[in-house]
């Protein structure tokens, strides 16, 4: 059946943005198909109960369709969505928490809208390109293939600027073979910006001469940083770190408050709507002065400290200790004392933390939460949890593991941190159940 094409309707849309067809009882997943569409479809790979096509021709068009303004998101990968309008997106992105929660957590709650992003475009404080074969772009999706570009549109014009002439120095120098990665991270209030050169050694041949033509080049470049990795991984960043130019940090302001990022520190990509998201902690969990708060998985203290200004006290956690070093400066330069931060690894005994508090916000990576940290929040009874989850399928393995320990669900907000994207961020407030229950005991 590889490489047949036939007529299909798109009956539905996977998480991952894929269209979903049936003909003649076989699912058939379509790239960039859109719910409504009707489209002559070209079998790509067939395996038993499915195949996978692309649009060979487009018969009917959705109304939610649009011509995508970037020339290479089809082949990159990293906008799924761009040929979607953006409201549609948000629609979509409504129904796919929804589905998710219930399909995988057997959780069936009211949704509300996806809170936008204050920018649809340009929003990305944060970015990473190989340098591969001769090319410097992005890998093309489920491949090391280097998809090559001349303007991401999610990304600052700035740092399109630099990777620009990057991109030209580095192969007209011929030492990109020492290169892995270029890594950019930008404060968008301060201007401060930070370029990461991730390279196989520390040095190659006119290596300070590159340095001082960039930072001449784009004054408003504060930091520059060499990172070795010579190990055969996926992993990006190495152990080695060395400052060749400036700080070994940038500074951004978020609501008011100052905040250290170092290049392994884990800061929001989207400063704008991240604003938002830790508005909505603040207003849905129950928040005082006399409120105790531990933040696990707590980074450079970005949702510690914007919390902390309503609380009695936060203790913060953290695996990485750059971000633990940085959030304690954090706290200094804007003179908060009622937050701790600790160096420690949240699939250890999290209890030792958790006595007296009265709320837990977690912030994990796509895994989500093991469960040995459910349990012992479970088992410590702490009365409400907020949940941050970038994945909306292990946010609803986790939910439901709560549900079933006596836990309820207080609100549930979406919020679209990465616009043109399949990502969904989500805001999840828990809240104990009274546990003293009357047993009634047979003679």
């Amino acid at each position: 059946m590889k490489n047949q094409i036939v007529r299909a309707k798109c009956e539905d849309m996977t998480i991952e943005g894929h269209g979903v067809c049936k003909v003649d009882g076989l699912v058939i997943f379509v790239k960039g198909m859109i719910i409504g569409e009707e489209a002559m479809i070209k079998i790509i790979a067939h395996k038993k109960n499915l195949a996978y096509a692309i649009i060979d021709e487009l018969i009917v068009k959705s109304p939610h369709r649009i011509t995508s303004s970037c020339a290479v998101a089809y082949k990159c990968g990293g906008c799924d969505l761009r040929h979607i309008k953006y409201e549609y997106q948000l629609e979509l992105k409504k129904k796919w928490l929804s589905d998710t929660l219930r399909n995988v957590g057997d959780i069936t709650y009211p949704m509300p809208d996806i809170i936008a992003s204050p920018l649809s475009d340009r929003y990305r404080n944060k970015v990473q390109v190989p340098v591969s074969d001769g090319k410097m772009g992005f890998y093309r999706t489920n491949s090391h293939d280097v998809i090559e570009y001349d303007d991401c549109l999610i990304q600052s014009k700035r740092a399109n600027g630099v990777l620009s002439y990057l991109k030209k120095r580095i192969f007209d120098d011929h030492v990109d073979s020492y290169f892995r990665h270029i890594l950019i991270k930008e404060g968008f209030v301060t201007g401060e910006m930070m370029v990461a050169f991730i390279l196989r050694q520390e040095d190659f041949n006119g290596r300070d001469t590159l340095v001082a033509d960039l930072v001449k080049t784009f004054p408003y470049i504060s930091s520059v940083i060499v990172n070795v990795n010579d190990k055969d991984t996926n992993v990006i960043l190495g152990d080695k770190e060395v400052t060749l130019y400036g700080s070994s940090y940038i500074v951004d302001e978020l609501d008011g408050i100052m905040f250290q990022i170092s290049l392994k520190s884990f800061y929001q990509i989207n400063q704008k709507q991240a604003i938002d998201l830790y508005k909505e902690i603040k207003d849905k969990a129950h928040i005082d002065k006399d409120t105790r708060i531990l933040d696990l998985y707590s980074g450079i203290g970005t949702i510690a400290l914007f919390l902390a200004r309503y609380a009695k006290e936060v203790i913060g956690v953290e695996v990485i200790k750059e971000a633990v070093e940085n959030a304690k400066e954090n706290a200094l330069i804007n003179h908060i004392d009622n937050a701790h931060f600790y160096y420690d690894d949240a699939k250890n005994d999290m209890g030792k933390y958790m006595d007296d508090i009265d709320l837990v916000v977690v912030d994990p990576p796509r895994k989500g939460l093991n469960n040995k940290l459910i349990d012992t929040i479970i088992q410590k009874s702490v009365k409400e949890v907020v949940y941050v989850s970038c994945n909306p399928a292990t946010l609803a393995r986790d939910l439901a593991i709560f549900l079933e320990g006596g836990y309820k669900i207080n609100s549930i907000q979406g919020f679209d941190m990465f616009p043109h994207t399949t990502h969904i961020e989500t805001v999840v407030l828990l809240s104990k159940l009274k546990t003293d229950k009357h047993i009634d005991v047979e003679f």
